[in-house]
């Protein structure tokens, strides 16, 4: 949101926030080690395992979404965008597309985490519930640097693909977590 409003660049953003946030959670992992906090140990690794599984299948359903034609949208469209604003290259560049894959599978890993750690093992109907609400957050943000020309479809292929993220998260984290 911040890149969008022109407050703070990506690559800033990503330099001074994302990256010492994320070296911050493995290092209370370590300190959750040596302390055998195994509780939030199981939350990281499960959270992030799920996130990763979750956001396969997120990608998977918007796949077959988008070849099925059921939409006159392509969920895709935002992966080569946050690239081309982390590499300062076009969206088309190698480096754009390969940034953006990471960033995508980097969030979904890191809200799966976030989920794990905070929701922790409840009925997975929690990760529908949470991917609905990280969809309806995404919506007052997405369509206006997206130009998107038919929200309706916009919004159903992304809902579908947060509905079967959230619903991925819950049932792992349901499963796997510990109490």
């Amino acid at each position: 949101m911040c890149h969008v409003l022109g407050w703070l660049d990506m690559p800033f953003f990503l330099g001074f926030f994302a990256v010492p946030a994320f070296l911050l959670l493995f290092a209370l992992a370590a300190l959750a080690r040596k302390l055998r906090a195994s509780l939030y140990l199981n939350g990281l690794a499960v959270g992030a395992l799920g996130g990763l599984a979750a956001t396969l299948v997120y990608d998977a359903v918007r796949l077959l979404v988008t070849e099925a034609r059921l939409f006159g949208y392509s969920g895709f469209v935002p992966i080569p965008l946050f690239g081309s604003w982390i590499t300062k290259q076009p969206t088309a560049a190698t480096a754009s597309i390969v940034a953006g894959w990471a960033y995508h599978y980097w969030n979904g890993v890191s809200f799966g985490i976030l989920y794990a750690l905070i929701v922790g093992r409840r009925h997975w109907l929690f990760g529908v519930l949470y991917g609905i609400v990280m969809e309806c957050c995404m919506l007052g943000l997405f369509p206006m640097f997206l130009k998107v020309d038919n929200r309706l479809d916009f919004i159903a292929v992304s809902m579908i693909g947060h509905v079967f993220y959230g619903a991925v998260l819950g049932l792992a984290v349901q499963r796997y977590g510990r109490r």
